[in-house]
């Protein structure tokens, strides 16, 4: 009897311990995150197995990002998405998949839904009113105004574009106009957007839908001639100092100093961003474009990460993972762990008077001077702007690299 009840216990934990999970359809869907307000932000992203491994590629306009670290846990299927501490946690139901989208460290979190579904993002049988197409000067906040630039284009009713602001951009802004109203998402791992706006005379009001427990009011009006502040303007070395340090650790836990002898006599990039900052991934993934093309033995480029990440262990996997996954060949070190806050990152580079964005970069000479200090990044999605800005580092770099010390 005793050796039955064994037994009995023994088969209940196997089957205790025991999950089914439904493999997903291979296919386009059409997925929904839900926003604080009960709005629904969607995206597209397409499921396919490529040497028996299931793979997502999500497709923002014109940019189209993969994400092949797909893991089965328990009862559910994970979709990570480093280097981001951003997952998608789902069961398969049929045609669909329902979950959650999660950001891991600070526990904020949205529904998730998905169906296969090769209809667009967004649809309307009423035609537009208006075109969105050209520049317009944005106010975020009107009770606390923080300057944006909206750039878009259209043709017939769809509508791509981004919003520039001092410390970056939106990144791939995509959608329709019908009547009076414009509908546009993004969803690029990190930040889910979601904008909602009508057009009310000349002035078109909106709200910018962060996924958590963000909504941004704005208000906009086309204006060719509009331009945001001096991006070298921004940010600013205090009287007195001509140049910066750092001692931080890479991820090897080595210690790394502006003295050391791998910067010496030459031009060097500071790159201050983080793991978790879609603009900061931009930049790093030009900078790597430019070396790529650009070797040179004068220059050198570091990178001081910021990380939200609430442990050093933490903090240091999440800049290993993003420097494996780009293969980036450069030191990035941590700067700071477990809060993002500028004025405590202050504290550590005490030369500098303010900052304001991640990234910035901070371009010094041979002679250890600070040459330009670069607030936010303008990236692919800008258009314009990022051809300007390409050629303006690089007219900056060459001409600093002919300088004799």
């Amino acid at each position: 009897m005793r050796d039955l009840k064994l037994l009995i216990l023994f088969v209940f934990i196997i089957q205790s311990c025991s999950f089914t999970i439904d493999e997903p359809k291979i296919g386009e869907y059409r997925a929904e995150i839900k926003t604080k307000d009960g709005s629904i932000l969607p995206f597209k992203f397409v499921l396919f197995n490529e040497s028996d491994k299931l793979i997502m590629k999500v497709e923002n306009d014109k940019e189209t990002l993969i994400y092949d670290d797909i893991v089965y846990a328990e009862d559910s299927i994970k979709i990570l998405m480093p280097p981001y501490d951003a997952v998608i946690i789902v069961k398969s139901e049929g045609e669909t998949l329902k979950g959650r989208y999660l950001k891991e460290e600070s526990g904020k979190e949205a529904s998730f839904y998905a169906i296969i579904n090769d209809k667009p993002k967004f649809t309307s049988d009423k035609e537009a009113n208006f075109s969105l197409d050209g520049k317009y000067k944005t106010v975020f906040r009107p009770e606390n105004p923080y300057p944006g630039l909206g750039i878009f284009t259209q043709k017939d009713n769809k509508v791509s574009g981004t919003f520039r602001k001092n410390t970056g951009d939106t990144r791939y802004l995509s959608g329709i106009t019908f009547g009076d109203s414009i509908l546009l998402s993004t969803f690029d791992g990190a930040h889910p957007y979601l904008i909602k706006a009508v057009k009310k005379g000349d002035t078109i009001f909106g709200n910018l839908h962060y996924y958590s427990d963000s909504i941004t009011e704005f208000w906009m009006i086309e204006d060719d001639d509009y331009e945001l502040a001096n991006s070298k303007s921004l940010t600013k070395l205090k009287d007195g100092f001509q140049s910066i340090n750092f001692n931080f650790k890479d991820i090897n836990g080595e210690f790394i100093s502006l003295n050391d002898e791998q910067f010496k006599n030459k031009v060097v990039v500071v790159q201050i961003l983080g793991t978790w900052c879609p603009n900061c991934l931009d930049e790093t993934q030009f900078f790597l474009s430019y070396i790529e093309e650009n070797p040179n033995q004068d220059l050198a480029f570091v990178g001081l990460s910021v990380e939200a990440a609430k442990t050093e262990e933490r903090a240091m996997k999440r800049i290993s993972n993003m420097i494996d996954k780009f293969e980036i060949p450069y030191p990035i070190l941590l700067a700071q762990y477990g809060s993002t806050d500028k004025e405590k990152f202050l504290e550590k580079i005490p030369m500098l008077e303010n900052i304001i964005s991640y990234p910035t970069t901070i371009i010094i000479d041979k002679s250890g001077k600070v040459n330009s200090i670069h607030t936010g990044f303008n990236g692919p999605a800008t258009g314009q702007a990022f051809i300007d800005y390409k050629i303006e580092f690089e007219s900056e770099i060459k001409g600093l690299l002919e300088l004799i010390k």
